[in-house]
């Protein structure tokens, strides 16, 4: 009767101690999720842009919330403007307009007749792959504190 008061005691001693590492597992999970979208986004940017030198998807950071709670790949805070990574990030993502002729001679006729530029739309294209990407993270965490409460 003891041990089975014993081991009682000691199961709950773990469960109490996956409590208290919640934070820090839902941190790691997201650092790992990060990661693999980061590298979902930049391989979508190879596939849809000409980023021969890797600027575009050298560009393109993961960020975690301060309490763990999310990942994300946005453009990194390197500059504000038109020429920073975010603004132009933009306007490959989503497209732009293009600038019309200044108007100066009345005889001038543009040979370029389109005014909008569509997006290339590299994160929309790496959003399908993230619920996968998701339950193998938990799938994973879940084998963990599997074998964490199991004592192992």
């Amino acid at each position: 009767m003891a041990q089975g008061v014993n081991g009682l005691r000691q199961f709950a001693d773990r469960c109490d101690a996956e409590v208290k590492r919640k934070r820090a597992d839902q941190r790691a999970i997201h650092e790992r999720l990060g990661a693999r979208m980061q590298t979902a986004v930049r391989g979508q940017i190879q596939g849809k842009i000409n980023d021969a030198h890797g600027h575009v998807a050298g560009w393109q950071t993961k960020y975690i919330g301060t309490g763990g709670g999310y990942a994300a790949v946005r453009a990194t805070d390197a500059g504000s403007g038109p020429d920073s990574p975010g603004a132009i990030t933009n306007y490959l993502e989503n497209g732009h307009a293009i600038r019309r002729p200044g108007g100066r001679s009345p005889r001038y006729r543009p040979r370029i007749h389109v005014l909008y530029v569509s997006g290339r739309g590299f994160y929309n294209a790496a959003r399908p792959s993230l619920p996968r990407m998701l339950q193998s993270e938990v799938d994973n965490w879940g084998r963990e504190v599997a074998a964490r409460l199991e004592g192992r």
